[in-house]
């Protein structure tokens, strides 16, 4: 209970070791809410892509819910992308919990 209580406490200081930059090609991008808290009473705006060789991944910082649809209209189908992913998303989140991971940072590859 205390390991999973610390992880999700630190996992923002978790997810900025080791950042790396992954290229997935984007097959699709949807605003969506987050429920979480007790009973579901908080909800956070993100937006969820799929992608054809990393997976589904997500971004909720910065998100808001008046811009989460102009961001998700933002990604290119079929276009690939190079998304900043964190130590804790990729390690923690995607092959321990198998829960989609975070993103922190995005850019088109040109």
């Amino acid at each position: 209970m205390v390991v999973v209580v610390g992880g999700v406490l630190f996992s923002p200081v978790l997810d900025s070791i080791a950042v790396e930059n992954v290229r997935c090609v984007v097959v699709s991008a949807e605003p969506r809410t987050a429920s979480g808290g007790s009973r579901g009473s908080a909800s956070t705006p993100e937006v969820l892509i799929e992608t054809s060789n990393c997976g589904p991944l997500v971004i909720s910082s910065g998100v808001t819910f008046d811009g989460r649809q102009e961001l998700a209209s933002s990604f290119e189908v079929g276009a690939e992308y190079e998304f900043d992913i964190g130590w804790y998303s990729r390690v923690i989140m995607k092959d321990v919990l198998h829960e989609i991971q975070a993103v922190q940072g995005y850019r088109l590859v040109e």
